[in-house]
């Protein structure tokens, strides 16, 4: 059950995403700023960071590819960077004590590489169409707030469930 149930709730979080999205959207509100839930990229963080490092890094490429299927027209952005921002926040956080401000810390860590990873590489092949100053103003800093609260309201459970999937893990 347990190999089920951690791809089923990641999905719910893919599924929340995209409804969550269609709430903050510009339209809805009175400013332009852009706030984008970024759980998945959470999850497959924590994933990463409390079972194993290759693991975090699978979820992170399956969801990314997931992510270019669905929502983009280019494949290989979201993928590629969602698989090393799993890997970049696992490599950091296996240096530090785990409590919930260096998790945090961590996850404001693979956010911001998440983010600027795909801005970047959006900026590159010139899909992007923003400069640096209006992504970081506009869209890069309301997003990771949003998702700083989303770490420190799922820390404890999800820490705590993701430590005894390993501890299952192991044992078998």
């Amino acid at each position: 059950m347990i190999r089920f149930l951690l791809p089923f709730l990641t999905y719910l979080l893919f599924i929340s995403e995209s409804t969550l999205m269609q709430v903050f959207t510009p339209q809805h509100m009175d400013n332009e700023t852009i706030i984008i839930p970024r759980f998945v990229v959470i999850m497959v963080c924590f994933i990463g960071m409390y079972i194993t490092p290759m693991r975090g890094v699978l979820y992170g490429v399956a969801f990314g590819l997931l992510y270019d299927l669905i929502f983009t027209d280019l494949i290989g952005v979201y993928m590629f960077s969602m698989g090393l921002t799993a890997y970049i926040t696992t490599f950091i956080a296996r240096y530090f004590h785990g409590n919930i401000f260096v998790t945090l810390f961590v996850m404001i860590i693979g956010l911001s590489a998440f983010e600027f990873l795909v801005f970047g590489l959006y900026t590159l092949i010139d899909i992007a169409n923003m400069n640096l100053e209006i992504f970081v103003y506009q869209r890069y800093l309301p997003t990771l707030l949003l998702n700083c609260v989303f770490v420190v309201l799922v820390y404890y459970p999800l820490r705590k469930w993701l430590i005894n999937i390993a501890i299952d893990l192991e044992e078998k």
